[in-house]
């Protein structure tokens, strides 16, 4: 581990250890149940997929700078009649130090991939550029700084649309639908704001825990990255990778996180800190799970992007320091993103109580979008920014009008 990655992890424990916990119902069950079938902690993608009865396949596509993505699929579900019938497409695009099997950690029944599957959808899940599902590339070595010159940006612009062609061809398809979790949502602003023709591409995009506007962000991990300088120094520090999978960085979590061990609570908190406090919706017992597979790695460089956004209180591109942005961008300031191009139909979903992407700044991206948009919070009034993913009610109270939404496409506001 870097120091910049020990850094972090002491300032997260030294910051954990002095807050409340609060008291945390959940199912004492998780990880024997998680075990009941042969699945064990560690077990990669697909391997849980499949393991649950679902059929699941890896696919490898190359972007235009030359990153190696891998992305899961579903198929169909085993719930079928048929498994040659042609299904409507649809990507789930994870957040910051997430991955795909955040889409189906959840199991059966519950994870959104496998409602989706359920549904009829032919379900892929993408992994962005720099986790421990997309670390390689064709000619520069994750021990390089130069693998590691990279934002959400880039995501956006280059692994989204070689993801996308790769998946309309694959199928044989026109287009599909568009499911993201935070940082999977701004990437998809990103793209559809530089590269418009994919709007095209797109039947309905679904938003959960949107980020584009960080005005209002009240999680003290973000805002601790709002004063990280820039310039030409600076980007030395940047490009390298930010808590990595590694043994060094879940191995500690995981033996934390354990049942019964009095550290428990430090894990909970740790989700707390970073999305918002919630005492009702995070299972203790599948933290050891959960920190398993979390924190999956990025860089550096996409996490001080957007501190810049708190910042400047914009959506705009990566800001490189005076000189650098006037031989980059022709201007001394970086460019903000053009909204007014994106249109392609956008539901946005928020957490009443997240901390990183809040109501207020929704409301600000809701303004900024042309349309066609939709915006609904969620019927919980202390649900956060990682109960997207893991809450124990994430299926009834998200993941169910998920379902709904790309079923009839974009129908009346509502709030559920």
């Amino acid at each position: 581990m870097k120091f910049s990655e020990w850094t972090l992890y002491s300032y997260f424990l030294v910051t954990l250890c002095s807050q409340h916990i609060p008291g945390i119902h959940g199912d004492d069950s998780a990880v024997k149940k998680w075990t009941s079938n042969g699945l064990k902690l560690q077990l990669p993608m697909p391997a849980p997929i499949i393991q649950h009865g679902y059929p699941a396949e890896t696919h490898t596509v190359v972007t235009d700078d030359g990153y190696i993505l891998t992305m899961h699929r579903i198929p169909y579900s085993p719930l079928s009649n048929s498994t040659e019938t042609a299904r409507p497409v649809v990507f789930l695009q994870h957040g910051l130090l997430c991955s795909s099997v955040d889409w189906v950690i959840m199991g059966p029944g519950k994870s959104l991939a496998y409602l989706l599957s359920d549904a009829g959808y032919d379900v892929w899940l993408g992994n962005s550029r720099g986790n421990v599902y997309s670390s390689k590339h064709q000619s520069l070595s994750p021990s390089s700084s130069k693998f590691w010159a990279f934002s959400w940006h880039e995501m956006g612009v280059y692994d989204l649309p070689a993801a996308i062609d790769y998946i309309l061809h694959y199928t044989d398809q026109t287009d599909m639908y568009y499911v993201g979790h935070s940082m999977g949502t701004t990437m998809f602003y990103v793209l559809m704001s530089l590269k418009p023709e994919y709007n095209a591409k797109i039947r309905h995009m679904v938003a959960l825990a949107p980020v584009a506007f960080l005005r209002n962000t009240k999680s003290l991990f973000a805002v601790a990255t709002k004063y990280a300088p820039k310039g030409l120094l600076t980007e030395l520090v940047y490009n390298r990778p930010f808590f990595s999978n590694t043994k060094y960085v879940n191995g500690p979590l995981r033996t934390l996180c354990k049942t019964g061990a009095i550290t428990q609570g430090l894990c909970t908190n740790i989700i707390f800190q970073i999305g918002g406090f919630s005492s009702n919706q995070i299972n203790q017992t599948m933290l050891p799970i959960i920190f398993t597979y979390f924190p999956a790695g990025s860089s550096l460089k996409a996490w001080a992007h957007y501190g810049q956004l708190m910042r400047s209180g914009f959506f705009r591109q990566y800001d490189y320091g005076f000189l650098r942005n006037l031989l980059k961008y022709g201007n001394t300031k970086p460019p903000d993103y053009n909204f007014a191009v994106i249109t392609s139909p956008v539901s946005l979903i928020v957490g009443q109580n997240d901390w990183l992407a809040t109501p207020e700044d929704a409301g600000l991206l809701r303004q900024s979008l042309p349309g066609p948009v939709t915006y609904s919070t969620v019927k919980h009034s202390d649900f956060n920014h990682f109960d997207f993913l893991w809450a124990i009610d994430v299926k009834t109270l998200v993941n169910e009008n998920v379902v709904d939404i790309l079923k009839v496409g974009l129908g009346k506001e509502m709030s559920y």
